[in-house]
């Protein structure tokens, strides 16, 4: 559920107020209604605060920081400069990873020049020759013979290592792949990775030394954290002569808490609804096997807002099912549910929080198998699905063995659909009904009935004429849900303003009713596919 919450404004001294507002964040009560964008003192403490936990990161990864204590002091300058060093033997490290894989290429490609004598051609550098060296492909070697000073070093297939010997300036045009040759020999070049690994070994040591430091680089970064609220808690004061205001939200339990510390400090307090404009926190609690959706919406980047539904409990049910159903096979239920609880063992053995998407991945195994119990699917084999201690548990109108379950299946998913998109009109007539003007609100009923309507029109153009001939009243839903819609939707005060807009968005609403009817072919595609698969049996021709 969503959190009632109270506007609170609280006045003080001007001269107290620093000492104030560090008593009401140690209070913890208080969300700031307004912070400029740009707080300069706040901008400095969150670079100081990025820097600490680049350090951290580097010296300690988050699986493996232990939580500094509570009460521990934080000297954020020493631990600053800690952090400066950490980031300094990082970069060495980093710099010198780098120059040892430049050293293992340089080193490869003397491998590649063993053939090449570079000794031997000193003596042509020290009488004022020069020397270059080519790669040729061996058909156009000919086409080089007339070249003074052209020998070859290298045979490969199908090229050729030309040096070409000449005075400096005097060198012909050649048209070819030049080769730079190794500027160090082996016994250099392995002294330098000898070097460079010593080198690498030194920081890295120094870095395990500072690592030590973790518990005093987290209490700084959270120092610099309260030091950034505190900027931005006095940014976002108001003043007067004398006086200093600071208005936020909190939740309505934790009132009482801020109205003992305002008379206990000697502070003025207003407390009041939000009004219909202030942009106010959400703080969304449930019961803890509610919870276990967040993952869900931490991943689809969803918060409701203050004065929306919190659809916690509605979707985590839906998605529950809809997952089991699409999986639909209680052995591929079964993996994920053993991987689920191996993980979360093995978290709780090294004496870590298990993820919080392993609870819900519980939760939806356990259905899937729950599904493919119901079904009679384990891997898609008839065979397992015959087994006395398996086939007790099937439901014969839901047997994959069925030839006539896609019809249940394809009732039962119109069914579920057609209650999720009516809870979300309910909802929003509901939210709306707050609202003015009131009429508006009426829209959510009208798509409320056309979506009914449209149901009994699915299951006769989907499922079975036969069987589900469209009532009467179904026509009624769906014509007088539409009439509703272009009636209320644009209603802003103006009644007949409102309806001349909603028919000048006639066509725009026309197109919002094929939504449901691509919901039922979307079903209706995927019941096939089953079929096709072999997951539910085909239906016996007529």
């Amino acid at each position: 559920m969503i959190v009632p919450m109270r506007k609170a404004t609280v006045v003080i001294r001007r001269a107290e107020r620093a000492e104030a507002l560090r008593r009401l964040r140690r209070l913890g009560v208080l969300h700031l209604a307004a912070v400029p964008a740009q707080v300069a003192p706040a901008q400095e403490w969150r670079e100081k605060r990025d820097l600490l936990e680049k350090a951290l990161a580097a010296v300690a990864p988050p699986g493996q920081r232990t939580p500094p204590p509570e009460a521990a002091t934080a000297d954020v300058a020493a631990a600053l400069e800690t952090a400066r060093a950490i980031l300094e033997r990082q970069e060495a490290v980093r710099v010198l990873e780098e120059e040892a894989a430049e050293l293992a290429r340089e080193q490869e490609r003397l491998r590649e020049w063993q053939d090449v004598s570079l000794a031997d051609l000193r003596p042509l550098q020290e009488q004022g020759f020069a020397v270059r060296f080519y790669e040729v492909p061996a058909r156009k070697l000919r086409a080089l013979g007339a070249v003074p000073g052209a020998f070859v070093v290298r045979r490969l297939r199908g090229q050729r290592w030309l040096a070409l010997v000449a005075r400096p300036g005097a060198f012909p045009d050649v048209a070819f792949k030049e080769l730079a040759p190794p500027r160090r020999g082996a016994v250099e070049l392995e002294a330098l990775r000898g070097e460079n690994r010593a080198d690498q070994d030194k920081f890295r040591l120094e870095l395990r030394g500072l690592a030590g430091e973790a518990g005093r680089l987290s209490i700084a970064a959270r120092a610099a954290g309260r030091e950034i609220e505190l900027a931005e808690a006095a940014a976002a004061l108001g003043h007067t002569a004398e006086l200093s205001f600071l208005t936020g939200f909190l939740p309505g339990e934790q009132a009482a808490a801020l109205r003992e510390a305002c008379r206990l400090n000697g502070w003025a307090l207003l407390l009041q609804d939000p009004a219909a404009d202030d942009e106010v926190p959400t703080i969304v609690r449930n019961r803890r096997w509610i919870d276990i959706i967040q993952p869900v919406f931490q991943l689809l980047g969803t918060v409701p807002g203050y004065r929306e539904f919190d659809i916690s409990l509605v979707f985590l049910l839906f998605f529950v099912f809809f997952f089991a159903a699409i999986i639909g096979d209680g052995g591929y239920g079964l993996v994920f549910l053993a991987a689920a609880l191996f993980f979360s063992r093995r978290a709780r053995r090294r004496g870590q929080e298990p993820p919080a998407i392993l609870p819900l991945l519980v939760l939806l195994s356990s259905f899937t198998v729950l599904w493919g119990a119901l079904t009679g699917t384990w891997f898609g084999s008839a065979r397992l699905a015959s087994l006395p201690w398996l086939s007790w548990m099937i439901v014969p109108a839901l047997s994959s063995l069925n030839p006539m379950s896609g019809q249940t299946f394809k009732i039962a998913f119109f069914t579920v659909g057609a209650v999720h998109i009516g809870i979300a009109h309910v909802w929003g007539f509901l939210r709306q009904a707050r609202e003015k003007p009131f009429i508006r609100s009426l829209a959510q009923l009208g798509s409320l009935s056309l979506v009914l309507g449209l149901y009994f029109l699915v299951l006769n153009l989907v499922v079975s004429s036969a069987r589900f001939p469209v009532p009467s009243f179904a026509r009624w839903m769906i014509g007088g849900g539409f009439a509703a819609i272009i009636v209320f939707a644009r209603q802003e005060g103006r009644f007949l303003r409102g309806v001349a807009a909603g028919l000048a968005n006639l066509l725009t609403t026309t197109l919002t009713i094929p939504h449901f009817l691509r919901f039922a072919d979307m079903v209706n595609k995927q019941v096939e596919l089953l079929i096709e698969k072999g997951v539910i049996a085909r239906e016996p021709e007529q």
